[in-house]
C-alpha cells in the first residue's frame, strides 16, 4: 500500500521524469535509440561482442546502484537497460526484489507477470513482465563485486524475444559485430609481417 502511495505522489510531482517501459523507456533511455558517446564512456565488450557501456546519466530513484546499456558494436543502438544494485546478503537483494516487483506491477497492471525462472533448489530467481514488444526482467544472481561475493538484483527493459523488434535488433548486432571482426582483421593484416605465412 505504501508502494502506491508514493507511486502517486511520484506522478502527480511537476518536474518528475517519469519513463514508462511501455514506450521502451526505462531509467532515463530509450531502447532503440542510439548512446551518445562521450570522452568519459566506460564501455567493455561483451562476451556476445556486444558493447556493455556505464549509463552516464541516468534517471532511476536513489536506491539503484547504476544503470548499464548493452548497445551494438557500431552505432551503440540500445538493446537492454540494466539497473543494477548489490547486496550483501541473498535476504536483502530477495526483499529489495519483492519491493520492485510490486512498484512495477503497480505501474504496469496491464503487463503479463510470470515466466519464473528457479534455481537448483527451486527458488525463484527470475520472473518477468511482458508487454509486447517489451520485456521487464528481475533477476537475482550472486557475483564478484568490488572484491568480494556480492548479490545483485539487476532490473533489464529489454525487447520481449520472439518479437519483430527482438529480431530486429539481434540482427543488427550481428552484422555490426561482423563489421568490427572484419575491420579488426584488416587492420591485424595490414600492420603484420605476414611474409612466408
Amino acid at each position: 500500500m505504501l508502494i502506491r502511495i508514493i507511486l502517486m505522489l511520484v506522478i502527480a510531482m511537476p518536474g518528475v521524469v517519469m519513463a514508462d517501459a511501455a514506450d521502451g523507456q526505462f531509467m532515463g533511455y530509450q531502447l532503440g535509440s542510439n548512446y551518445q558517446r562521450s570522452t568519459n564512456t566506460q564501455v567493455r565488450v561483451t562476451t556476445s561482442g556486444n558493447l556493455n557501456i556505464t549509463a552516464e546519466h541516468p534517471v532511476k530513484p536513489d536506491n539503484v546502484g547504476e544503470v548499464t546499456l548493452t548497445v551494438t558494436a557500431g552505432t551503440l543502438t540500445i538493446g537492454y537497460i540494466n539497473a543494477l544494485t548489490w547486496f550483501d546478503t541473498e535476504t536483502e537483494a530477495r526483499e529489495f526484489g519483492r519491493e520492485y516487483i510490486e512498484l512495477l506491477r503497480a505501474k504496469y497492471p496491464d503487463w503479463v507477470f510470470g515466466r519464473e525462472e528457479l534455481d537448483a533448489n527451486l527458488n525463484v530467481v527470475e520472473v518477468n513482465l511482458d508487454k509486447p514488444p517489451h520485456n521487464l526482467r528481475m533477476r537475482l544472481t550472486e557475483g564478484r563485486q568490488d572484491g568480494k561475493i556480492l548479490w545483485r538484483i539487476s532490473m533489464t527493459l529489454m525487447w520481449l524475444p520472439g518479437t519483430e523488434e527482438a529480431q530486429a535488433w539481434n540482427n543488427l548486432a550481428s552484422s555490426q559485430q561482423l563489421a568490427a571482426q572484419q575491420e579488426e582483421r584488416k587492420e591485424l593484416l595490414d600492420k603484420a609481417d605476414t611474409r612466408g605465412l
